[in-house]
């Protein structure tokens, strides 16, 4: 799964414009500056690449309950599974 893992790493970061790096599992979501805009792209980038469906409603944030980059990862790779 390491490489389910970089790639969305790779996803996240194109979309961060909070960062001064890249992000890692420990980054705060908070950190990544990340506005609605780019929650639609990044839910996106993650079905075409990833090949998994993330329920969205756009109205909802997907990331309210999570704190760090890891937990978004663990998250979708959770939804993988379930595909």
């Amino acid at each position: 799964m390491a490489d389910f893992e970089t790639t969305l790493l790779e996803i996240i970061g194109e979309h961060a414009v909070g960062l001064a790096g890249a992000p890692t599992l420990d980054t705060p979501i908070a950190d990544l500056g990340i506005d609605s805009f780019a929650v639609v792209e990044i839910v996106y980038e993650v079905e075409e690449k990833l090949g998994v469906e993330v329920p969205f409603n756009a109205n909802e944030n997907p990331f309210a309950d999570m704190k760090t980059v890891g937990d978004l990862i663990e998250a979708v790779r959770k939804l993988a599974e379930k595909s």
